[in-house]
């Protein structure tokens, strides 16, 4: 049972209405979030129109300003804004749909201006407009809004759409759109496409964007052929566009067609593209397997087992595909998926790539070998893969205490090594980490001692105060 000083609704319902009432309106009185949010719901208990009105106002308000919202500013902002988001889905909507609606595109309209003055370096704004957007077909859902009006409304939502707050919203009218206005809607776009073609000699963007809209359209009703016939044919050769037809087909179970377009569509790789293939994971992007996936995915649909499992296999050799690894071992007999296994481990292990070594052993994962691997390989490190070499760490910490101290000790050197200030507190905690590690590392041979290894930062990097300001070191650490 909680304790009865715990924050809890039954707690607080214990102190009173009126005690509670003065506490809110104390707060209230230096807090513009709550007297906003206590005016919303006061609003709320006279009926959908009052609430309305007092969204509106609040709107209208946000619309007007005109100062720039900093990052400091940004998180009040932004729980303001979702306030106003969320009442009108949970107050208003439920008594009056059709005042829910206008006020929520009316909250759209709100994107470009908003968006142009707050800094929204992590998203959360536009987030909260993506939210609004998905509430936009559950609203309209309830009000029933004339269809052909919808559709208008939808049509000049996609087609201005400069901030991607509309990209899904052809697919999320569709329920309240209806046949009627589907019909209009796919009318108007087709009518804006056929225009802008005759316009531009070459596709523009905003082509694209009706071409998208379109393309969501007949996604949204099934119509694979529809999909299919607004993709130009010289893009359909192309790996991408050949993987969305192909995935298409293959869910309509049409897999030999599917097939056929995805045969047509196979990625090209040059020598050197060959190359950066197999240094993507230096730069944290693994190569794009979109296709490849598809691919086997028809072959299997279409009766070439064998050939598809040989494809799988063949992906796990060239790029430790770990995803192909669990689907090829999947459809082996009993006992011959074990020894099949052993073999893919012991092919990661002697791996090219130190780094898709490791990663694929984190993912997998298996943390006796990849404490084996980097202990094996430990001095072709690259310190420099934070996003790869923290989370191994992490995993093999608990059992393989001296692998996981070279990982982090790779990372503190890249970092001093290059002067990273801005990684010098994480390089600080990576040290701090290794520490606690040594106790438990009986031998370290034949790799330095954590004292030695301290003792050689110093003497390297000794005059990197904002480092060493950040490292708290008992006497032993001071080599």
């Amino acid at each position: 049972m909680a304790s009865r000083k715990t924050v809890t609704p039954d707690n607080l319902a214990a102190l009173g209405t009126e005690r509670l009432a003065a506490i809110l309106v104390e707060l209230a009185e230096g807090d513009a979030e709550v007297k906003r949010r206590l005016r919303l719901e006061l609003a709320a208990q006279s009926g959908g129109d009052t609430i309305a009105a007092e969204i509106g106002k609040r709107i209208t308000t946000l619309r007007s300003a005109r100062s720039f919202i900093d990052w400091q500013k940004r998180r009040d902002f932004v729980k303001d804004l979702d306030l106003q988001r969320a009442m009108i889905v949970d107050r208003v909507a439920q008594s009056r749909a059709d005042l829910a609606l206008d006020l929520m595109w009316r909250f759209m309209d709100l994107a470009e201006p908003v968006l142009n003055r707050v800094d929204d370096s992590n998203g959360s704004v536009g987030d909260v407009f993506r939210s609004a957007c998905a509430d936009l077909g559950a609203i309209a859902l309830k009000a029933k809004p004339d269809p052909v009006r919808l559709a208008e409304q939808v049509f000049a939502a996609v087609t201005a759409n400069d901030y991607g707050v509309f990209d899904h919203l052809v697919r999320i009218m569709l329920p309240a759109l209806g046949d009627a206005g589907a019909a209009h809607l796919q009318d108007r776009l087709t009518r804006a496409l056929a225009d802008r073609s005759r316009k531009a000699a070459e596709r523009d963007y905003q082509s694209l964007v009706l071409r998208s809209a379109l393309q969501a359209l007949a996604d949204g009703q099934g119509d694979v052929d529809a999909y299919i016939a607004l993709v130009p044919p010289e893009e359909r050769r192309m790996p991408h566009a050949g993987t969305e037809i192909g995935r298409r087909l293959l869910a309509a179970g049409r897999a030999a067609e599917a097939l056929a377009v995805l045969e047509q569509a196979r990625p090209r790789r040059s020598a050197a593209r060959a190359a950066l293939d197999d240094d993507l994971f230096a730069t944290g992007f693994p190569a794009d397997n979109d296709w490849e996936e598809t691919y086997i995915e028809a072959l299997e649909a279409t009766g070439k087992k064998a050939e598809a499992q040989r494809l799988r296999w063949a992906a796990f050799e060239q790029r430790l595909s770990a995803g192909q690894l669990r689907a090829y071992l999947k459809r082996l007999p009993d006992f011959e998926d074990v020894e099949a296994e052993e073999r893919a481990m012991q092919h990661a292990l002697s791996f090219r790539s130190f780094s898709a070594a490791l990663d694929f052993f984190t993912s997998w994962p298996d943390q006796a070998r990849a404490a084996q691997l980097v202990l094996a390989r430990a001095k072709g490190m690259n310190g420099n893969l934070y996003h790869l070499l923290e989370p191994a760490a992490r995993l093999i910490e608990g059992k393989h205490p001296l692998a996981a101290t070279l990982l982090r000790r790779a990372m503190i050197e890249d970092t001093l090594d290059g002067a990273k200030s801005t990684r010098y507190k994480h390089a600080a905690r990576h040290l701090l980490e290794i520490r606690s590690l040594a106790a438990g590392i009986p031998d370290f041979a034949p790799f330095e001692a954590h004292e030695a290894f301290v003792a050689r930062l110093r003497s390297t990097h000794g005059r990197k105060t904002g480092f060493w300001g950040q490292v708290s070191e008992p006497a032993g650490d001071r080599g």
